[in-house]
């Protein structure tokens, strides 16, 4: 299990040792700050409640947790040759990854947005790492599944300013990326691509706030904010569309303090790219491994956490594995909205199964579970119903 786990973590220790055990945990949690990766700590039944000796080093440490350094050298290069091509553009585009969340870059992202005053995209990993409702908020970047506008300003950009986005097949659309490298900057994984010149030990934190020390040319694009959409249906009394969900989600999110939207796997992950939290509302989906059953618990636990009120983006399918977690939540004063969409079945896999009655699903009185878990259940049918649960 542990050579398992060492293939998909920064740092993987089994504590057998109660003499090692305290020095184990102490380098497990800090290369997982350090990498900001997972990490894997094993604990066999018999050792859970053995003493343990703790060095004097480790009871004296003051708390701090460093991020990797960086060579000063070649980040200030990578910033030279950075600004450098950023001032002589006259159409670039700022695209946020999840790394500039996992390495706390949030405030300072903003900054050198603001400053740089290009349209700013964010990937499916990354949305909410930027605000939503930022003035230079164009939308979620997916490849060529992208909302049109956003397409096309990034085929036409002639530089783009990747901070921290990943190469997955999920950020990408399932498709190789469009955006070549003679016209793109790459901060992600310790490096600087700049074009086809390569900056090793340079990390997105210290790249960032780099940027931010040198004179960059603002720019005045106006930008509008795009998703993929329709225009909201005229009759509110009709049945109930998967895109007529998300409106009534986002009209309900419009000028509301204190809210998180928990994407769901299968569907829901992809529906939430469209929804729009406002006022420095919170975003999380299972993006990078989308394996189901996320939505619930991840919502219940981010309210502890957070503090911010989920409302979570749920199928049926999900549901139905980790829906019944929700009973938790009165115990701990928790309030998530948890919005259930039912198609009956696994949706997202009958394009692909040639079997469908592989893909259904028992019914469950979904309603009437909320009442007996103590909270409260609507079902809604129509636009008009939906709103007023």
């Amino acid at each position: 299990q542990q050579r398992i786990y060492q293939e998909l973590t920064c740092a993987a220790r089994v504590l057998d040792d109660p003499r090692t055990a305290a020095e184990s945990v102490h380098d497990v949690v800090r290369a997982v700050w350090r990498e900001q990766q997972p990490g894997y700590l094993e604990i066999h039944r018999d050792m859970v409640e053995r003493r343990i000796p703790v060095p004097r080093e480790i009871l004296e440490w003051d708390g701090t947790l460093a991020f990797r350094r960086s060579d000063d050298r070649k980040v200030e290069e990578a910033v030279r040759e950075t600004a450098e091509r950023f001032n002589a553009s006259r159409r670039p585009l700022t695209m946020v990854g999840i790394e500039t969340f996992r390495f706390k870059l949030q405030r300072e992202v903003r900054a050198l947005a603001e400053r740089m005053g290009a349209p700013v995209t964010t990937t499916v990993l990354a949305k909410g790492a930027f605000p939503m409702d930022h003035p230079l908020h164009m939308g979620v970047h997916i490849g060529p599944i992208s909302p049109r506008p956003i397409v096309d300003r990034v085929d036409r950009a002639d530089l783009v300013l990747n901070l921290g986005t990943l190469l997955t097949d999920m950020n990408l659309g399932s498709r190789p990326p469009s955006i070549t490298r003679d016209r793109s900057i790459w901060a992600v994984g310790g490096r600087v691509n700049a074009s086809f010149h390569t900056y090793t030990d340079v990390h997105i934190r210290d790249f960032v706030r780099g940027l931010l020390r040198v004179r960059l040319r603002r720019h005045r694009e106006r930008v509008r904010y795009c998703d993929n959409l329709p225009p909201p249906a005229a009759d509110v009394t009709r049945r109930l569309r998967v895109t007529d969900v998300l409106h009534e989600v986002n009209r309900f999110l419009r000028g509301r303090r204190g809210y998180a939207v928990v994407a769901e796997s299968g569907d829901m992950l992809f529906a939430g790219l469209d929804v729009r939290v406002e006022r420095n509302g919170g975003y999380l989906a299972q993006g990078y491994y989308a394996s189901m059953g996320f939505g619930v618990p991840g919502a219940l636990g981010a309210e502890i956490g957070a503090g911010l009120r989920p409302l979570v983006l749920c199928g049926d399918g999900a549901f139905q594995m980790t829906g019944p977690e929700i009973p938790h939540a009165p115990r701990y004063g928790l309030r998530p909205i948890v919005l259930l969409i039912n198609n009956g079945g696994w949706q997202i896999f009958r394009p692909v199964v040639a079997r469908p009655e592989l893909l259904e699903l028992p019914a469950w009185p979904y309603a009437h579970l909320a009442d007996a878990w103590g909270g409260r259940g609507f079902r809604a049918e129509r636009i008009d119903e939906l709103r007023e649960a």
